[in-house]
């Protein structure tokens, strides 16, 4: 997927319209579902749930018997899918879909957007669903394009297809697994054949793939809280990292196939932000990882003193709540997050104006000024990337008439760029990257700004998750090969 920075390369306007998830949004969602009637009714329904994970195109693949269904088109699953006749556009009992967030590739192209799909293979026709960012990407396709290969996109998980149906291997997984050798890093996986899919995920475990159980059948999706939409629908278990989980027509089980030694370094961003709140990770709902890490600001920070602690919704308000609870210091949400403003469409950034991009803003959190008139205010957010956002947010708050603003952001400052799945590349953008955190402080208008440091964070998500967790955009290293992924 040709790299695509529109959170770092675009105009201030970017972040003045959206808060952090909008600013740096996830990659990608998967979701299949397998032995169960009017399978794409279910993908879509999970599709939907995970809608926050990518809007630049939606796409479903069905088979019916040996015919295979394809439906996608660019943009989201709630603008593209509506009234979609699903039993007679997608009829099967088979059926894998995804969302898009593009990181490589334009995003408005069609041939960009998944499931890909690769016809006349030595396996028989597949589609392959991808979310996360390829290592040696550029690298490998030189190559195959030296070899003859024909790319009908240009994304990076095109570079699976190719490699998959010129493996000379005699079973398909075979093929998955010799694939996985020249790609080791970044990946969650739905590969569908005739009557099969195959899900797995990369042996560091950097994206979630989790595995459903509903009425004789089977869904995976990249976030387990999807499956509770279903009061009769069991969440059999997480996708283990260097697994490959098949799932066949017409059987009651699954194989799992442990194809390469784990070493979980899981994407920390997917418990600070990117995963839904109610989705769990190794068992642990991210939720309550997000309260721990307000508790863990109060830990590292008890002299922090306050009239009132302030959310920033929707990103801010778990932690939020634990520094709240930990402190003592009243939690209320006095900022309103509106989704649908008159004049601010949720990912518009077409305001001519500074005045206009500061309007917007304003739009998009309401303030209960009155609330917070006198007070000493806590203003607690995810994340700061490059300050416009919050520097708002303060100002507003003094315009109300507080008398002090504390800043606490329940991350530590990210001061590199990250060449596995999220959209920040140019670390050169990053305020953290050449600013102190007094300088931030003061050019946000704060009195004092608090982060999670990051030898706290990675003991608290060892202690939440128990696992190792990827946070080298903190400034640590990277757990896995850093080949360089950028176009």
């Amino acid at each position: 997927m040709q790299r695509h920075i529109r959170s770092l390369r675009g105009s201030v306007a970017e972040e003045l319209t959206c808060n952090l998830r909008e600013v740096l949004p996830e990659e990608c969602g998967l979701a299949a579902a397998i032995n169960l009637p009017d399978a794409s009714r279910y993908v879509y329904d999970c599709l939907m749930l995970q809608e926050h994970r990518g809007e630049h195109g939606v796409g479903i693949v069905s088979q019916e018997g040996e015919e295979f269904h394809m439906l996608r088109r660019v943009g989201s699953v709630k603008q593209q899918l509506h009234g979609v006749q699903f039993d007679k556009q997608l009829p099967g009992d088979i059926a894998v879909g995804h969302n898009r967030y593009a990181t490589k590739g334009n995003a408005t192209s069609l041939t960009n957007t998944q499931p890909l799909f690769f016809n006349h293979t030595r396996y028989g026709s597949l589609s392959i669903s991808h979310n996360g960012t390829l290592a040696k990407s550029n690298e490998i396709r030189t190559r195959l394009a030296q070899e003859g290969a024909l790319f009908q996109s240009a994304t990076d998980s095109e570079l699976i297809g190719h490699l998959i149906s010129r493996s000379s291997s005699d079973s398909l997984e075979e093929a998955v697994i010799q694939m996985t050798k020249v790609i080791p890093t970044a990946y969650s996986l739905l590969i569908q054949a005739q009557d099969k899919v195959i899900a797995l995920r990369d042996p560091y475990g950097v994206r979630p793939l989790s595995i459903g159980t509903i009425e004789g059948g089977y869904l995976v999706c990249s976030e387990n809280y999807t499956f509770d939409q279903y009061p009769d629908c069991r969440h059999v278990g997480d996708i283990q990292p260097g697994e490959m989980v098949v799932f066949e027509r017409g059987k009651d089980d699954f194989t799992r196939i442990q194809y390469a030694e784990p070493e979980e370094h899981f994407c920390i961003f997917e418990g600070i932000y990117f995963s839904d709140p109610r989705s769990r990770h190794n068992g642990y709902w991210h939720e309550d990882f997000r309260y721990q890490l307000g508790v863990q600001m109060y830990r590292q920070h008890p002299d922090i003193q306050g009239d009132v602690v302030i959310p920033v919704l929707d990103s801010g308000k778990h932690a939020a709540l634990g520094l709240a609870e930990a402190s003592g210091i009243p939690y209320r949400e006095y900022f309103k997050r509106l989704h649908n403003p008159p004049r601010a469409q949720r990912r518009s950034f077409t305001s001519a104006t500074y005045d206009e991009r500061v309007r917007t803003a304003y739009q998009k959190l309401h303030l209960r000024k009155e609330k917070v008139r006198g007070k000493r205010v806590v203003i607690v957010d995810d994340s700061i990337v490059r300050s416009t956002t919050m520097k708002i947010i303060n100002q507003r708050l003094r315009e109300a008439g507080v008398t002090s603003i504390t800043t606490c952001i329940s991350a530590p400052p990210i001061v590199d760029s990250c060449p596995y799945g999220m959209d920040f590349q140019d670390k050169s953008q990053l305020i953290a990257y050449n600013k102190s955190i007094e300088d931030i402080c003061e050019g946000i208008n704060s009195d004092r700004l608090i982060y999670v440091d990051p030898k706290g964070l990675d003991v608290l998500s060892k202690e939440t998750y128990g696992c190792g967790t990827c946070s080298g955009c903190f400034g640590g290293r990277y757990p896995f090969p850093n080949e360089d992924t950028s176009s």
